[in-house]
């Protein structure tokens, strides 16, 4: 929009003097009335929404800051298996290790299903605040926020899942010392990981077209 503003500015400058002076003259205090037109239609829109809708759109891009720092730690938490598995591989008996190992994967797909689960919520809630947004600058700058860490929401999920390839390489590579059920829990993990991938989607779809019904 800024690009868009400066053209407009950079045409108005290159009209030639004989089309200005066919403009009406103004006052100037008939130009900073037109400014105090704009900034009470602002208000206006924002006094017709619900009066706890930006505040509620800050709380959004708090939540979703906090399913970023939540992936966050199940990628610091999946690195951690790798170097586990490297040194259960390398017992005479890896068995006790790779128990210990099982149950982290575990708790780590659940991990990642809770964050899916939170996303989608808040994809409804920006559903829902759809509905009361109305053209406003201070509207529009929240929305950009909670797109701006949607998108840091997306790096740390690609980052967790580059480290868990690499951990289901190390799986597959040493499946000599591993059963069944810790084959499948490894998938289990990784495929959850995956789905995290569509909320991630949803979030985002959601939080654009909120922005840009209050742009």
């Amino acid at each position: 929009m800024r690009a868009a503003l400066l053209a407009v500015i950079f045409l108005a400058s290159a009209l030639p003097a004989a089309a200005a002076m066919d403009q009406p003259p103004t006052l100037w205090q008939e130009r900073f009335f037109w400014d105090a037109l704009l900034t009470a239609r602002d208000r206006l829109a924002r006094q017709q929404s619900d009066p706890m809708m930006i505040p509620v759109m800050k709380a959004i891009a708090g939540q979703v800051a906090q399913q970023v720092a939540n992936l966050a730690q199940i990628h610091q938490y999946v690195k951690a298996q790798g170097d586990n598995l490297r040194y259960a591989y390398a017992q005479p008996d890896p068995q006790p290790s790779l128990d210990t190992i099982i149950n982290n994967f575990e708790t780590l797909t659940t991990g990642c299903d809770q964050v899916r689960q939170n996303l989608y919520y808040l994809t409804a809630r920006q559903r829902i605040a759809q509905s009361q947004a109305l053209p406003d600058p201070e509207m529009y700058q929240t929305g950009l926020l909670i797109l701006g860490q949607v998108q840091q929401l997306q790096l740390t999920l690609n980052a967790l899942y580059t480290d868990m390839t690499g951990v289901r390489a190390i799986v597959v590579e040493n499946n000599w010392a591993n059963d069944k059920n810790f084959s499948n829990k490894t998938e289990e993990l990784m495929r959850s990981i995956v789905r995290v991938q569509d909320s991630v989607f949803a979030v985002y779809n959601a939080g654009y077209e909120l922005a840009m019904r209050c742009r």
